[in-house]
């Protein structure tokens, strides 16, 4: 029996991970409108024409863009992540190699799901905080999160 070419697990990796890697954020007509709405802005601000609103806008665009954008990659690869692990599991399980414990594993994920939701509070917080408008960074979460 024969073994595979060298680079045949590199393809492998290269066909699974391709789409999580693959459309980048800023080859989006969303973001690189923003991304010059900023630079406009920055440069109108620069030369005492106007306030400096434009440029947070564009600011606020961006990174809600990139954040969302961030979220929707983030998604694919733990639902990724997830369904290769429960796969392992139900063979593991089935086969006979493993016992498990419910009631232990429904304690670890409730404490799991209520750390996530207080760390879901603060990046909120922080965003809220942080960004310079909030409006534009919706917009720019919701359409990088479509990828558009």
């Amino acid at each position: 029996m024969s073994n595979p070419a060298p680079g045949a697990k590199s393809s492998l990796l290269a066909k699974t991970l391709g789409p999580l890697l693959s459309d980048p954020p800023w080859a989006a007509k969303s973001f690189l409108a923003a991304s010059a709405t900023t630079v406009a802005g920055i440069g109108a601000w620069l030369s005492d024409m106007m306030s400096p609103t434009l440029a947070r806008a564009g600011a606020g665009f961006l990174c809600g863009f990139l954040l969302g954008w961030a979220f929707r990659k983030t998604l694919k690869l733990a639902l990724l992540i997830t369904v290769s692990l429960v796969a392992l599991i139900a063979v593991l399980k089935t086969t006979g190699w493993i016992h498990l414990e419910w009631t232990l594993i429904e304690s670890d994920v409730n404490r799991t799901l209520d750390w996530a939701r207080g760390q879901t509070q603060a990046l909120k917080d922080a965003a809220i905080v942080y960004l310079p408008s909030a409006g534009a960074a919706g917009a720019g979460a919701f359409f990088g999160f479509r990828g558009k």
